[in-house]
C-alpha cells in the first residue's frame, strides 16, 4: 500500500553539457552527452522514495507503447516506485526532454510531452487508481494536464488527504482559472516565475504572501534558487535560507532536478510528520545535494540528509530562519 502518490511527467532525459550556451547560428562542441530518466513526476516520486522506501510511493503518468516506456517501469520499479497507476498510450511515444547544461551547471530544456498530455480524467478514473488514492495519506500532483490536476485534486480533498500542487506551466492559465483548484490544496509550491504569473508582483516573497492571502491564508511555499525557499500563510511569513555546496565542499553540476528533489523530500518529510519549517530546510538540503550530481534523479536518500543535518555548518544555517 502506497502511503504517497505522485501525478506529473515521465520523460526520458538526454543531456549535453557544454562550456557555455551558443549564441544564435552558433556551433559549439558538447563535452559529455548522458541519456537518463527523468520528468517531473517520476523525479518528484522517485526522491519521495528514497525517503519513504521501497513501495511506499506510486505515479500517476502516461507512458507510449515504446523502447523508452519498457526502460522507464523498470528504472522506477527498481528505484521502489509503484508504477500500477501508469497508463499506457497505444500507438503513442513516450515523453522525452533535450537539457543544455553549461559548466556552472545552468540549464535551458526542451520537452516532447508526447504521451503526457494525452493521459485524460476517464484513465484516472479507473479502479486501481481510485484504490491507490483512497490509502495513500498524501498527493503531490506536479504537471499533468489541467483537467487531470482538477480531477485528482478534487478527488483527494473530498477523501481529506494532504494535497500538495506545484502547478509549473499550469499557472500560465492565470490566476482566476486555476483558484478553485488552488482552494483545494493543502501546500502550493511556486517557483519566481511561476509566482510572478499569478500575482504580476516581482518579488516572490511578496508574491506569495499575496497569493497565499487570496487563497484564505492557504500555505504558499515559494522556491527561490540558490537564495532558500520561503513559506508564506496567512500574514506571516518564514524564511528559510539556502544550503550552498560549495561551502561544504562540493562542486554544483548540473542544477536540473534540483527543484523535484526538493518538492519530493518535502512531500515524504510531511509524511514522516515533521513540522513545515524542518521539513523547507531538509528540502533545500536535499536539493543542494541534487545539484552536486550529474543524473536527474541524484536526490540523496533519507539517510544521507540526516548526516548533514549533523554537520555544524548546517546546523549553523538552520538557526538563520526567520519567521515574521
Amino acid at each position: 500500500m502506497v502511503v504517497e502518490l505522485v501525478s506529473g511527467t515521465i520523460n526520458w532525459d538526454t543531456s549535453i553539457f557544454v562550456d557555455e550556451f551558443p549564441s544564435a547560428k552558433e556551433e559549439i562542441k558538447a563535452k559529455k552527452i548522458i541519456s537518463v530518466p527523468g520528468g517531473k513526476g517520476a523525479n518528484v516520486a522517485v526522491a519521495s522514495a528514497k525517503i519513504l522506501g521501497s513501495n511506499n510511493v506510486g505515479i500517476i503518468g502516461a507512458l507510449g507503447d515504446d523502447d523508452i516506456a519498457e526502460r522507464q517501469l523498470k528504472i522506477l520499479n527498481d528505484g521502489g516506485v509503484d508504477t500500477s497507476c501508469i497508463k499506457r498510450i497505444e500507438n503513442a511515444s513516450s515523453g522525452q526532454a533535450y537539457i543544455v547544461i553549461d559548466n556552472t551547471g545552468e540549464n535551458f530544456i526542451v520537452t516532447y510531452k508526447a504521451a503526457n498530455h494525452m493521459i485524460t480524467v476517464d484513465m484516472v478514473n479507473d479502479e486501481v487508481t481510485n484504490k491507490s488514492i483512497n490509502e495513500c495519506r498524501l498527493i503531490t500532483v506536479i504537471d499533468p494536464p489541467l483537467e487531470v490536476a482538477d480531477a485528482l485534486i478534487t478527488k483527494a480533498k473530498n477523501l481529506q488527504k494532504t494535497v500538495i500542487w506545484a502547478p509549473g506551466l499550469l499557472v500560465r492559465n492565470g490566476f482566476e482559472k486555476i483558484k478553485d483548484i488552488l482552494m483545494k490544496t493543502n501546500y502550493v509550491i511556486l517557483n519566481e516565475s511561476e509566482a510572478k504569473i499569478l500575482t504580476s508582483t516581482e518579488d516572490t516573497r511578496s508574491a506569495c504572501l499575496t497569493l497565499s492571502g487570496k487563497l484564505d491564508g492557504k500555505r504558499v511555499i515559494g522556491t527561490l534558487g540558490a537564495h532558500g525557499c520561503v513559506l508564506c500563510w496567512q500574514t506571516k511569513i518564514a524564511k528559510i535560507p539556502p544550503i550552498n555546496p560549495n561551502e561544504l565542499g562540493l562542486k554544483v553540476i548540473n542544477t536540473v532536478g534540483a527543484g523535484d528533489a526538493f518538492i519530493g523530500a518535502f512531500s515524504a518529510l510531511k509524511i514522516k510528520e515533521f513540522g513545515d519549517v524542518e521539513s523547507l530546510f531538509m528540502a533545500n538540503i536535499a536539493g543542494a545535494l541534487k545539484t552536486t550530481k550529474e543524473e536527474t534523479r541524484g536526490s540523496p536518500s533519507f539517510k544521507e540528509i540526516k548526516e548533514y543535518l549533523d554537520d555544524k555548518r548546517i546546523q549553523s544555517i538552520f538557526t538563520k530562519i526567520s519567521v515574521v
